[in-house]
């Protein structure tokens, strides 16, 4: 474990022999070690942009304190480069169309019966393509408060920002992998799953 977070360190950016339809379990913490967000998904291969995974909507979204039942489907990327995790949304009804976590050490743990955890520490920004907003970055202001209060270097700050600013600009010009053509072809991947 990290001094600074429960996160598991110096985990592989890929995993090795996973199969389509493994259960994932994408598990968020922040920088002081407290766990964050947990969200199941289901393996459906990877490209030159990363990993992908299905969320089905009915999948249970929890945090410590608060829980969900997703309301829509969700696909999720996981990088092979780069401090972050994306969410892409497939339903016009949700308002977020594109939401990426700033993130860092990103790392693939296998678990018991085939499955998997992506581990990584949330950093607080987001950036969001939202149907009604438009482009943006999110949650600056939580992010100067926990770079004081959980004491981010600022050599990771500097990193976040520069990470943030590149996906901003990818976003907005909706370059692959976050534009609708690219994810198309992984979402018709999504009825071929066993749990489909």
């Amino acid at each position: 474990m990290s001094p600074v977070s429960g996160c598991p360190t110096d985990l592989p950016r890929s995993p090795e022999n996973i199969g389509f339809g493994s259960l994932v379990v994408a598990r968020a913490w922040k920088f002081d070690g407290s766990p964050h967000w947990v969200v199941p998904g289901f393996y459906l291969g990877q490209d030159e942009f990363g990993h992908w995974l299905h969320q089905p909507a009915g999948s249970l979204v929890a945090r410590p304190g608060t829980a969900h039942l997703a309301a829509t489907n969700a696909l999720c990327l996981i990088p092979h480069r780069g401090d972050w995790v994306a969410t892409m949304y497939s339903d016009a009804s949700e308002d977020f169309d594109v939401y990426i976590d700033l993130s860092s050490n990103v790392g693939w743990l296998q678990m018991k019966r085939d499955a998997w955890e992506i581990n990584s520490i949330d950093l607080d920004l987001d950036v969001i393509r939202s149907r009604s907003k438009g482009t943006f970055l999110d949650d600056e202001d939580e992010f100067a408060e926990h770079a004081l209060s959980m004491g981010y270097p600022q050599k990771l700050q500097d990193s976040v920002r520069d990470t943030s600013e590149q996906l901003l600009e990818s976003v907005a010009e909706n370059s692959p992998p976050f534009n609708h053509a690219h994810r198309e072809s992984w979402l018709a991947k999504v009825a071929g799953l066993p749990t489909a």
